[in-house]
């Protein structure tokens, strides 16, 4: 998709999300643990729960702007359709590689260490995001007309929400490991898909509805009420909170349960809103009022925007930095360990931020001035890493 034709407040946004997701990971990982029993890191806790659910949501804005464009070279699966599925291949792939024990296939084959296999099944965002979008994917080509298919994954979206508090609690022993990650964090799994896929597929809903409302040429009223729905939303999901009774058995409003996930989607909402906003009306004012302060805003934007473009690369090597690699043998947790405070994880924060930001600033001004050049750069890369790990 050229630079032009990208909707650049759906770049924001997920910059914006890439922004606070290094800052979560760097904070989790070096913070002394007897801090994280203060209000403190609860509050942060909570704004930096909306990371995730961003992150995905993007994903399925970047989906529905795809359908409504080229819904008819996915049901025919032409090419389009397979090149997106080979792309959506690599990403499931490397959520896995991220976690790799050791770089060698065969010794990966004889590997029987159930510890060690858990963590390296884990379920990531990134297999999250794959998985649910190559199924929406393939449900193009079954369903084929766009308004039942639309129905069809509403439907899909609320049975994940309000089956997730009892799916994640079930046993699952008879099931395979690499499966039941999928499914519950009784295992080493931060990311089930429930109810996290369910994110993803409301960010394909609601993006389906801002394009139906665009091409109407009704996309302010279209953000207004989205506005108004999702702070109802919140309030609503708040009240049912405090009713007397309970709907789940074990209920946990912080883990699975509907109330919490239509809160957090409810700020997601916002958040699209509000961006959106900023591309149509605020930059203008800020030009018109106070020039200083938008420039200075319009810079961190610009980065988050390039953070949104290059988002898959800036994840993947900053959870190198942090957390290390089978194929590189430093990392943060390593030099540091749980032993910081807030200013020192903050400043470590701030850092790599900004190395992540020329990185991806770099990748993307290669990408956008040499195309070939990049394109052999990733194949060459790819080939040469998979061919390493095929032979050792």
């Amino acid at each position: 998709m050229s630079s032009l034709s990208r909707f650049q407040f759906i770049d924001i946004f997920r910059g914006c999300a890439v922004f606070f997701m290094i800052e979560t990971h760097v904070v989790n990982a070096l913070l002394l643990p007897p801090i994280k029993d203060g209000f403190a890191f609860k509050l942060l806790t909570f704004f930096n729960g909306f990371v995730a659910p961003s992150f995905l949501f993007c994903a399925g804005l970047s989906l529905a702007i795809m359908l409504h464009r080229k819904w008819d070279s996915f049901i025919s699966v032409s090419s389009v359709f397979w090149k997106y599925i080979a792309r959506l291949l690599f990403i499931f792939c490397v959520g896995y590689a991220l976690h790799l024990p050791m770089f060698s296939f065969h010794g990966l084959l004889e590997l029987n260490d159930d510890k060690i296999l858990s963590s390296f099944y884990q379920a990531d965002v990134l297999q999250v995001i794959s998985l649910s979008l190559i199924t929406l994917s393939l449900l193009t080509v079954v369903i084929r007309n766009s308004q039942k298919y639309y129905y069809v994954i509403s439907f899909i979206t609320l049975a994940i929400v309000f089956s997730s508090p009892i799916v994640r609690e079930m046993s699952y022993e008879q099931l395979p490991h690499w499966l039941t990650p999928y499914l519950t964090m009784n295992v080493k799994s931060q990311f089930p898909l429930f109810p996290w896929s369910a994110f993803l597929i409301s960010g394909t809903i609601i993006g389906s509805l801002f394009m139906k409302a665009k091409e109407k040429n009704i996309e302010r009223q279209f953000i207004i009420r989205t506005s108004l729905v999702s702070v109802g939303g919140i309030i609503v999901s708040l009240l049912f909170e405090i009713l007397p009774f309970e709907i789940y058995p074990d209920h946990n409003f912080w883990k699975a349960s509907p109330e919490f996930f239509f809160m957090r989607l409810g700020f997601v909402n916002l958040f699209f809103c509000t961006w959106w906003l900023y591309e149509q009306k605020i930059e203008t004012i800020f030009h018109n009022t106070l020039l200083t302060f938008q420039k200075t805003l319009s810079s961190i934007v610009s980065s988050m925007k390039v953070f949104g473009q290059e988002s898959l690369l800036v994840y993947v090597v900053h959870l190198w930095i942090v957390y290390g690699s089978v194929l590189i043998h430093w990392s943060m947790i390593l030099r540091y360990g749980k032993t910081l405070g807030y200013a020192e994880c903050f400043a470590l924060s701030l850092g790599l931020i900004i190395a992540m930001y020329f990185l991806a600033y770099g990748w993307h001004w290669i990408k956008n001035n040499y195309s070939k050049v990049s394109t052999s750069l990733q194949y060459a890369l790819v080939t040469s890493v998979l061919i390493a790990f095929l032979v050792r």
